[in-house]
């Protein structure tokens, strides 16, 4: 007795995730790390605009090239004392939570202090006895685009769906195979 199994390679081909799903998953998290950015951008704290203009996004590459995530940061060196960190638990509206009290270094604070005509030393009293306020920017983001970001993965599943039924081969003589 034998068997002869044919088509065993074609369904490995229709099974590689890479390009089935490759394009449409880079454009999905391409389309979301901008709105995430973009939305971030929107509730950062505004004083000489270095912040805001920092904030942008990078393609985690998983096995094979596939892509994994995205990655959100900011390139300015003062964006986690103004977010905090990304695992705590902040308040994500007004009243901010609030860093424990501390004494930053004076050239931290100097450029913010003399462009609101406020000595140093009353800043760094001030944060001395109070802490500065988290304004957790990339989560607020983040939950503001819930809605967007299933409407874009549903997208994203038609497409591959649409790969998928795309890289079938019918038998000759079945209906629809011309």
């Amino acid at each position: 007795m034998s068997f002869d199994i044919q088509g065993g390679r074609n369904l490995a081909k229709r099974l590689e995730l890479n390009t089935l799903a490759g394009v449409a998953l880079r454009n999905f998290f391409s389309a979301y790390g901008q709105l995430v950015v973009t939305t971030a951008k929107k509730e950062a704290p505004r004083f000489s605009g270095d912040l805001r203009g920092s904030l942008t996004f990078k393609h985690v590459r998983g096995v094979g090239g596939l892509p994994e995530g995205i990655d959100v940061f900011s390139r300015a060196d003062h964006a986690l004392f103004v977010h905090g960190f990304y695992d705590d638990k902040h308040k994500l509206s007004k009243p901010w939570s609030r860093t424990k009290p501390h004494w930053p270094p004076k050239k931290a604070l100097q450029g913010w202090a003399d462009a609101k005509g406020i000595p140093v030393y009353l800043v760094q009293k001030s944060i001395a006895e109070k802490g500065t306020p988290i304004i957790p920017f990339f989560k607020i983001a983040i939950k503001k685009n819930e809605a967007q970001k299933k409407l874009l993965l549903k997208g994203t599943g038609l497409k591959i769906e649409a790969n998928w039924k795309a890289s079938r081969k019918l038998p000759k003589g079945t209906l629809g195979s011309g």
